[in-house]
């Protein structure tokens, strides 16, 4: 590989020793995330989400790359407002006209079907956002190249995929640059009144930032040549071996087989309604 690759590998093992082992190979850490992701959105009980919610939970605790303070305040400012949205137009606004109404104020009504519905969404949604989370703080770019690279593709589009989720860090640097920024010339940044009129140009100064990244990091692909035919190496040394093999190929299996029961019947779960009562 070119003199960039090269410092790419010396810049990785540099920073391996402090870096914490895992147990899994990132190539099967995806698989995991990808089928996680299909049972929650093909299976139609709430169920499914909380139980890849409980284990997520789980797995950040035990996890020595995430920090769960960090995990946790990042699902719920994301989860916490969808929520709220979601029992304001689904529970209490819902459409329907056959509906099993548990509370009512004027326009305003807790129905079983609407409330189904809303905590359905949420459930989803914040099983989707505690994973992608977790994944994402647990992970840099080497480790997702490496990983996608070993699910064998391209190299071309397994780097724009890395680069990708290095851009996350570099958002919020960026951010807290700008707003310290605005703070050294006299804006009073601790007041949200003031941070929302500071927003437009700080979301204009990110387009402008990572506009200009995605471009450099498109003349080192260019000039690393992994865009060409070479066979790219790993950037670290992860564990495999057979049992993870395994569990790749085991793991999209498992996974189909139980969607399938689930819409044939064969595995009966309980609705978002049935688990409320009265639909």
């Amino acid at each position: 590989m070119s003199h960039a690759s090269s410092d790419m590998h010396a810049a990785v093992d540099a920073a391996e020793a402090h870096r914490p082992k895992r147990r899994l190979h990132p190539a099967t850490e995806l698989i995991i995330l990808a089928c996680s992701l299909l049972l929650v959105f093909g299976i139609p009980s709430p169920i499914v989400p909380v139980i890849i919610l409980t284990g997520t939970v789980v797995t950040v605790t035990v996890s020595p790359a995430v920090r769960l303070r960090e995990w946790a305040m990042t699902v719920g400012l994301l989860c916490l407002p969808t929520l709220v949205v979601l029992i304001v137009v689904q529970g209490l606004f819902y459409p329907g006209t056959d509906v099993y109404v548990l509370w009512q104020v004027g326009p305003a009504r807790l129905s079983v079907e609407g409330l189904s519905i809303a905590v359905q969404i949420w459930l989803r949604v914040s099983a989707l956002i505690g994973l992608c989370a977790m994944f994402g703080l647990g992970a840099d770019s080497a480790r997702l190249f490496d990983g996608l690279r070993r699910l064998r593709l391209p190299s071309a589009v397994a780097y724009m995929c890395a680069s990708a989720i290095g851009l996350i860090p570099m958002i919020g640097a960026r951010t807290r640059h700008i707003i310290e920024a605005r703070q050294a010339r006299g804006w009073a940044t601790d007041s949200w009144r003031v941070r929302i009129r500071l927003l437009p140009g700080i979301v204009t100064g990110l387009v402008t930032a990572i506009l200009l990244t995605v471009d450099q990091r498109h003349d080192v692909l260019e000039s690393s040549g992994l865009n060409s035919n070479a066979t790219a190496t790993a950037l670290q040394d992860h564990t495999d071996g057979t049992g993870q093999s395994l569990l790749r190929i085991l793991t999209p299996l498992v996974s189909i087989g139980l969607i399938v029961a689930s819409v044939t019947g064969s595995l009966p779960l309980p609705g978002a309604a049935q688990l409320i009562g009265g639909a």
